[in-house]
């Protein structure tokens, strides 16, 4: 945030916050008196919602002001307030605004903002169908700040183009806790810079040493889960903690690597089936970005012939992964594969048990399990106890999913 120097030329006057209209930006910039400082709450043009709402009411700000020149504006503004705020959008509007916010703005962990690190890009927070701005005060964060973040039950994101400081803030935390973090908050970390590596590719499909490097990054990180599955203090279910809200293919992607690298693991995996495994898994869902965005981000049903686009995805992401140099015959598999079922009531091949590669079913158990305990605009995420039922459903008397696998995940998740 940045700090408001008081000129004679920017006198500022005082103003209440309680008329302003959730869900709509506000045209002048807003300052806050934190005890010491006057500092910069929000600009013009910030989307006032109701995470900002509670996070000016959290961080125990009482005293708002205004430049004196913004006045005539203010007045004007709570004029139309009242009937802004009664003002409801149409549920497709509104999913469309929503999408397009999410589409401009990048996911961040929550749980890796720290008071040793400072922050240099501006939050935003979602949680359909609310999305908009978080307004910050004190940087880097107070642990109070930081606490009242994680309460708001929303993920957090910042612009696309902050991305960038994001993964200079993630070294420098990586570095500011070399000596005091732990060995699963290393991976914590580094699991997020692999996301960001990996929606970097996503954005540039065509980079050869990007992808050379998401593949390092990727190994990394089983040799990484390797050594922790072997610290006799820490259990592989430690990292199953799913901390997003909303679903980013980033996000999901790399959950389901870790979680096919974990399961490989406590399967007594060698390191290059774990490799195969995590990049296989990594790169599963890659055809999303090669089909319609409208379609992956539609809400309510889709028609026939959208769904029959969807499904596509696998084979799309395929082809793609077919056409680059030294990809291993498991990792095509994977994601050609991740949508088949044992019985052959999946997709696109209808492949039975016989012919459905053997890290492909893992990964099916990671990605079902995912996709199940996160929650979507679409469908509201589901308990773990609920989602254990439905896989052990699958799995034992549906015979739909690997039983061998199913039975990994129970054994990790019930240590």
């Amino acid at each position: 945030m940045k700090t408001y120097v008081i000129e004679e030329k920017d006198e500022l006057i005082a103003i209440t916050l309680d008329k302003l209209a959730e869900g709509h930006r506000v045209p002048f910039e807003v300052f806050a008196d934190d005890g010491e400082l006057k500092k910069s709450l929000f600009d013009s043009g910030f989307l006032y919602n109701v995470f900002a709402k509670e996070m000016i009411y959290r961080q125990g700000l009482t005293r708002f002001y205004i430049k004196s020149a913004n006045n005539l504006n203010f007045n004007q503004y709570l004029k139309h307030a009242e009937k802004l705020s009664r003002i409801v959008k149409d549920d497709n509007v509104l999913f469309s605004d929503y999408s397009e916010y999410k589409r401009k703005h990048g996911y961040i962990d929550k749980t890796l903002i720290s008071p040793l690190t400072r922050l240099n890009f501006e939050l935003g927070g979602m949680r359909y169908p609310v999305y908009g701005g978080i307004p910050i005060v004190g940087n880097p964060l107070s642990v109070e700040a930081i606490d009242a973040l994680l309460k708001l039950g929303a993920d957090v994101v910042i612009k696309g183009e902050d991305s960038p400081k994001y993964e200079s803030y993630l070294h420098g935390l990586m570095h500011a806790e070399k000596e005091s973090g732990t060995e699963l908050r290393s991976i914590q970390i580094k699991q997020e810079l692999l996301r960001c590596l990996f929606s970097k590719f996503l954005h540039n499909l065509n980079d050869g040493a990007l992808f050379k490097c998401l593949m390092q990054e990727t190994l990394n990180v089983v040799h990484m889960i390797q050594h922790f599955s072997e610290h006799p203090i820490f259990d592989l279910k430690d990292l199953f903690q799913i901390r997003n809200v909303d679903s980013y293919v980033s996000v999901h992607s790399v959950n389901v690597c870790i979680f096919s690298i974990a399961l490989g693991v406590r399967l007594g995996m060698d390191e290059k089936s774990l490799f195969h495994l995590g990049a296989g898994s990594l790169l599963h869902d890659v055809g999303k970005v090669l089909i319609s965005y409208e379609v992956i981000n539609k809400q309510g049903d889709l028609s026939i012939d959208e769904y029959k686009h969807y499904c596509s995805h696998v084979v799309e992401g395929a082809n793609f992964i077919e056409k680059l140099k030294d990809v291993p015959k498991h990792v095509y598999e994977i994601i050609l594969q991740h949508h088949e079922r044992l019985d052959g009531s999946g997709y696109m091949q209808k492949l039975m048990a016989k012919d459905i590669d053997m890290l492909s079913q893992i990964v099916t158990i990671a990605d079902s399990y995912e996709a199940l305990m996160t929650g979507t605009p679409k469908r509201k995420s589901m308990s773990q106890k609920r989602t254990l039922q439905i896989l052990r459903d699958d799995a034992e008397e549906k015979h739909k999913l690997n039983r061998t696998a199913y039975r990994a995940l129970n054994s990790i998740l019930k240590e």
